[in-house]
C-alpha cells in the first residue's frame, strides 16, 4: 500500500549505476534517505532546513519533529550556492510540492549540471497535503515536466509513471479503513478488495486517468 517502496528501489538502481566519484547534489535532502546509497560518490546535500513538524493537521501529516541531516548548502533550492556546471549529478526526490518556484528550480538544477550531467528527479502527480505550511502543489504532469525540460537545455530524458487510478483508489480506501472505526472497515473492504484486483490489471487508461507521480532521468545538453 506504500508506493515509497517503489521509488526507492528505482532511485537506489540510478543510484548504483552512477560513476565512482561523480560529484552528486542531493538537493531538498531533508532527512538523506538516500545517502547511505551514495559511498561511491562525493555527495553534496542542499536544503533550507526550516521545517519542523506540520503546522495544520491533515490525514498525511507529520506530527514528529523532522530530523536533518548534515547539510552542505542551507539554500533556497532555486538559489544555490554553487558554481556553473559543479555537479555530475543532482537528485531530487519528493521537493517539487514543497517550493513555491518549481520552474526556476529546474533551471537552477540546469546551471548547476555539467554538459553531460544526469538530473535524477521523482515528482508527485496527485498527493494529499502534507508538510505544511511548506506545500505548495498537489502534483505535476508529465507534460509540464516535457514542456519545462525541453526549456531548461535537458535532453535524452525518460519519464515513467507509476500508479494508476485504481491503486490510487485502492490505497485512499485502505487509507480511509484506518483513520475510522469497525463500520468503516466492513463497509469499504468489498471496495478496497475490487479495486485491489483491477489494479494488477492496469491498462493505459487508467495510468493517464491519475497516477501517483513520475519518475524522471534526464541529461544536461
Amino acid at each position: 500500500m506504500d508506493n515509497q517502496y517503489e521509488r526507492d528501489n528505482w532511485v537506489t538502481s540510478q543510484l548504483s549505476s552512477l560513476a565512482n566519484g561523480s560529484k552528486i547534489l542531493d538537493a531538498g535532502c531533508g532527512s538523506q534517505r538516500y545517502r547511505q546509497f551514495c559511498e561511491h560518490l562525493e555527495y553534496h546535500a542542499q536544503d533550507f532546513a526550516a521545517y519542523t513538524t506540520d503546522e495544520q493537521g491533515s490525514f498525511s501529516g507529520n506530527k514528529e519533529m523532522y530530523q536533518y541531516g548534515e547539510i552542505d548548502y542551507i539554500s533556497d533550492i532555486w538559489n544555490i550556492n554553487a558554481e556553473d556546471n559543479f555537479f555530475d549529478v543532482i537528485l531530487c526526490t519528493e521537493v517539487f510540492e514543497h517550493i513555491p518556484y518549481p520552474n526556476e528550480t529546474l533551471y537552477e538544477f540546469s546551471r548547476l549540471l555539467r554538459s553531460g550531467g544526469k538530473l535524477i528527479l521523482t515528482v508527485p502527480s496527485n498527493c494529499l497535503r502534507h508538510m505544511d505550511p511548506y506545500f505548495f502543489s498537489s502534483g505535476y504532469s508529465d507534460r509540464y515536466l516535457e514542456f519545462f525540460l525541453d526549456k531548461y537545455n535537458f535532453t535524452n530524458y525518460k519519464i515513467i509513471s507509476y500508479g494508476s487510478y485504481y491503486k490510487w483508489m485502492m490505497v485512499e480506501i485502505y487509507r480511509t479503513m484506518g483513520i475510522n472505526g469497525l463500520f468503516a472497515k466492513l463497509f469499504l473492504l468489498p471496495a478496497m478488495c475490487f479495486y485491489y484486483l483491477k489494479q494488477k490489471y492496469n491498462d493505459q487508461v487508467a495510468v493517464n486517468t491519475l497516477c501517483f507521480g513520475y519518475f524522471v532521468v534526464a541529461e544536461k545538453k
